[in-house]
């Protein structure tokens, strides 16, 4: 049965598969296996060399989340968990449906101003790409929207079970790969996923049917990225890999292998070869936080290359969310960043709204990504926070002001303010 309006919010307690300490421990530590393998010529450093860097960021991850539980602990914080609250589902429908107009209303005059899509451009080998589609500075918000409409329709399909709530999601991940827009359309699943573990929980069944959906993401992943580089051969001369490597894998393999570990890769190379700005303003690492254009404006030329720093290949090019932290105030910019990072995602993971529940889906998937990029001070991810606030804000009540009115009895037993 779909949910009626102001049904009590009665959700489960986090499953401990979400924990941010496992999470990262996962994220960070499996990437270590990965790169340990040394299936591509690119991947020049030492397992030590990756492994100190590595645990740089880890301890101080997991030492923020440790003391944040002890002192949770020890002071008897009440637990948000148990607490039900009231939802307007009309509420939430509604204004889903209107920020699913307003984003094909701005989304139609993107194309207009943009003159085609990137998909077009692809495959009848125009010389415009994927960055030339959208007005700049206003794009990020629109792709914070979509992600955020797409996740707050998924929701709504993992309560009432109805096929058509997924309709809206479907067509946005779809519309992901019309832009050629591979980062949102890992966004967006990755969200989906992580606030189905969260609603649904993890059994037998749904994890075949997510490594499923993880299979055929990548052969997507691998489909979209030969489009982008115009044939199916040109990963492998980009990625160089070697002997070992299993050659009778799809394209989206080696794309998913390259891409998973090329990012620590660079990381290295940037804390063992370029030297640190110790910038008490950490420029590098809040600068996407700002549309493109105000940025200029903010920082001028203070800036490195805040998104990827100095890159091994230039073909791969993003260094983690480290890079940034890094390249402001080195090993200690990265120890800072992990504990924000910390604190950040243990504040959602220990509420029980669907208010907040959406936002720590967000988190995590910010968490979980990087191993790529900084999504927690990234405008087109970060806002979703924003959006997510908007859905669930209470309607405003319009009272008319009575200019005219009878005086008050002298024996009313109210009294006057």
């Amino acid at each position: 049965m779909p949910p009626n309006n102001l049904e009590p919010e009665l959700f489960p307690s986090p499953s401990y598969l979400l924990h941010p300490l496992l999470v990262f421990s996962v994220v960070w530590l499996g990437v270590l296996l990965l790169y340990s393998l040394h299936l591509s010529f690119i991947l020049r450093y030492s397992l030590e060399d990756v492994a100190s860097t590595i645990l740089s960021v880890w301890i101080p991850f997991a030492a923020t989340i440790g003391i944040y539980e002890s002192i949770r602990r020890s002071f008897s914080f009440r637990s948000h968990f148990a607490i039900p609250k009231r939802i307007n589902y009309d509420l939430l429908r509604r204004r889903l449906r209107i920020c699913f107009r307003v984003w094909i209303l701005i989304t139609i005059f993107e194309i207009v101003v943009s003159n085609g899509l990137p998909i077009v451009w692809a495959l009848t080998g125009s010389s415009k790409t994927y960055v030339d589609f959208g007005i700049k500075s206003l794009h990020g918000f629109v792709n914070s929207l979509q992600v955020a409409i797409a996740l707050g329709y998924f929701f709504l399909f993992l309560i009432d079970r109805k096929l058509a709530q997924l309709k809206v999601p479907a067509f946005l991940v779809c519309w992901c790969a019309i832009v050629i827009n591979r980062n949102m359309m890992l966004v967006t699943l990755l969200e989906f996923a992580v606030l189905y573990v969260r609603i649904r929980g993890l059994r037998l069944t749904a994890a075949f049917k997510l490594l499923a959906g993880v299979l055929i993401f990548i052969l997507v992943f691998g489909f979209i990225g030969d489009i982008r580089q115009g044939s199916a051969s040109a990963i492998r001369e980009l990625a160089q890999p070697t002997d070992e490597y299993p050659d009778w894998l799809p394209s989206g393999a080696l794309w998913a292998y390259i891409y998973i570990t090329t990012p620590i890769n660079n990381l290295v190379f940037n804390v063992y070869e370029t030297r640190p700005a110790y910038n008490f303003l950490f420029p590098n690492t809040v600068a996407t936080l700002f549309p493109s254009v105000i940025r200029v404006i903010i920082y001028g030329d203070q800036l490195s290359d805040a998104e990827s720093g100095q890159l091994v290949v230039s073909a791969f090019n993003v260094s983690t969310a480290y890079v940034g932290p890094y390249q402001d105030f080195g090993l200690l910019g990265m120890t800072s960043f992990s504990v924000m990072i910390g604190i950040i995602c243990f504040f959602f993971w220990d509420r029980n709204s669907l208010k907040h529940i959406l936002m720590f889906t967000v988190v995590t998937q910010c968490l979980i990504l990087t191993l790529f990029f900084d999504h927690f001070f990234y405008l087109p991810v970060i806002t979703q926070l924003g959006w997510i606030w908007y859905f669930f804000l209470p309607p405003l009540k319009f009272r008319p002001r009575r200019i005219f009115s009878a005086p008050r009895s002298i024996n009313a037993s109210s009294s006057y303010e």
